[in-house]
């Protein structure tokens, strides 16, 4: 799927955070120069010379942001090999006297372009705030503006595995086609994707720091940007300031459980948007009970699997359909928006001839060149970090087992991956631990992406962190969600670098609007 983004100002489809299955996984057992050692041969590029220029992006360009590029090593540990471009934007303290330092951004996926993050974090601090911080947003290696991957991909990973072994052998064989895409871009330099990884994102974030003159960086992520803020906090802990982590992953459980996770978070999900739509038959003709409305979804989906529907330029098949809808439906603000959605499947569903709503075609369409690059990075990081089982018959145990709880999106968040064909192993074992640096984690109690389970995972693996619960269904919070029990919490930590004095929890009914 196209990235799932936190960030309500898209409707792109996006990457969960993802992660693959613990304990199934043969560990990496050889240790890399850098593990043994730490990165070396780094001088020459700590001593860059930044030269800033206007970003050419409208919104940071008004804000005063400017930005610039760095080269950082393909492979950390031969430093003296082939280079990557690095892009990133900051937007300057203005507030010298009481400035406090750097914030690092990741907007997450994995494969989020990350440039233009700091406009978001800048409204939710408040002028005050945000003129004490130099607000940094590096694109991660293999997006946007820092040497973008592009394999040519016909849509997103993520698809359903439908009803049958028809479906699951359909969805299998567009995985193994995705694979090859890359493979026909990269040919015998496939093993240059091998490089793109979360440990090599955090040396890059690391080595930004140091080209900036700066002794630490606070760090603010979400979603699949948590995991790298641990991974970031585990590899350099004495480098970190504030830590701030909104609607996070579970290293342990990073890459394909993550995805499974996201089952029963989205099936809730549906059920509560049920409950919503049911009242309001009049308007949607959906169902006038949650059951008839939930009978209307999974009736779509169904007949999509018969019949590829017809949505304006675009079909939607059985694989299709439970993926638009994962894609169109992330928060409790936006219930009516996918009604809408939905009215207009049903509606193909029963023959008629319809139009997409923006939201529908965004994840039905075929990917522009942007949502190529997110979707290549986001399968090279995703395999590259972890290897993922390779028997298939692993997920169809899973995608059947999940179907009596689970009947929409077990077949989608329980199937086939594309690292199940991936030609390259990983070069480092994956950070599948937490670490000890104080940080504030921010977590929605029905976050249809990353599961709230997630988010006490990492609690738990960090014993110094603090957890700050909202009772809503919304993936992304701070700067996303305007819960003022939230920003208030979070601003006051990033003020003073104190973390609240014990876990709390926050009501919906405390939004901002």
């Amino acid at each position: 799927m196209k990235r799932l983004r936190p960030m309500r100002r898209t409707a792109a489809v996006a990457a969960l955070a993802a992660a693959t299955a613990a304990g199934l996984l043969a560990p990496v057992q050889t240790a890399t120069a850098q593990q043994r050692t730490g990165p070396t041969g780094l001088a020459k590029y700590e001593q860059q010379k930044v030269r800033w220029e206007k970003c050419g992006v409208k919104g940071l360009d008004e804000a005063g942001a400017r930005c610039a590029s760095i080269r950082v090593p393909l492979d950390y540990s031969r430093p003296d090999g082939q280079t990557l471009t690095i892009g990133f934007s900051r937007i300057k303290a203005t507030d010298t006297r009481h400035r406090i330092g750097l914030m690092m951004h990741n907007s997450g996926g994995p494969g989020g372009p990350t440039l233009d993050m700091p406009l978001g974090s800048k409204a939710a601090m408040g002028e005050e705030l945000a003129a004490r911080y130099d607000l940094i947003g590096m694109d991660p290696r293999g997006v946007g503006r820092s040497s973008p991957l592009h394999c040519g991909t016909s849509g997103h990973w993520l698809r359903s595995a439908g009803y049958d072994a028809a479906g699951f052998r359909a969805q299998a064989g567009y995985e193994k086609q995705l694979m090859a895409s890359c493979q026909r871009k990269y040919g015998k330099k496939m093993s240059y994707l091998r490089h793109f990884t979360s440990r090599n994102t955090a040396r890059d974030i690391d080595l930004l720091r140091s080209v900036l003159g700066e002794r630490k960086t606070s760090y603010f992520g979400v979603s699949y940007g948590t995991y790298l803020g641990a991974v970031y906090a585990k590899m350099f802990p004495g480098r970190v300031d504030r830590l701030l982590l909104d609607s996070a992953v579970d290293p342990a459980r990073f890459a394909v459980q993550t995805f499974q996770d996201a089952t029963q978070a989205n099936e809730e999900f549906l059920d509560a948007w049920a409950r919503w739509a049911a009242p309001r038959n009049s308007t949607y003709g959906l169902g006038d009970t949650p059951a008839k409305v939930r009978a209307t979804v999974e009736g779509i989906a169904r007949q999509a699997a018969r019949k590829p529907l017809r949505v304006g330029p675009y079909t939607a098949d059985g694989q299709q359909v439970p993926a638009a809808l994962a894609i169109t439906m992330s928060d409790d603000r936006d219930f009516a928006e996918a009604a809408k959605n939905i009215r207009v499947l049903h509606e193909a569903a029963q023959g008629r001839t319809v139009q997409p709503t923006e939201a529908l075609a965004a994840a039905l369409g075929r990917p522009g060149e942007a949502e190529d690059n997110q979707n290549s990075l986001q399968m090279a990081l995703i395999c590259a970090d972890r290897q993922a089982p390779r028997d298939l018959s692993w997920y169809r145990r899973n995608v059947e087992a999940s179907r009596a709880e689970a009947p929409l999106y077990g077949p989608l968040f329980n199937g086939v991956s594309p690292c199940a064909y991936w030609p390259n192993k990983p070069l480092e074992a994956p950070v599948l631990t937490g670490n000890d640096v104080p940080g504030l984690i921010v977590q929605s109690t029905g976050d249809p992406r990353t599961s709230y389970a997630n988010g006490q995972g990492l609690h738990r693996k960090m014993p110094n962190s603090r957890l700050i619960t909202l009772k809503a269904r919304v993936h992304g919070v701070y700067g996303f969600y305007q819960n003022a029990c939230v920003d208030r919490q979070v601003n006051d930590y990033l003020r003073t670098g104190r973390l609240p004095a014990r876990d709390t929890t926050c009501e919906k009914a405390a939004a901002g609007r």
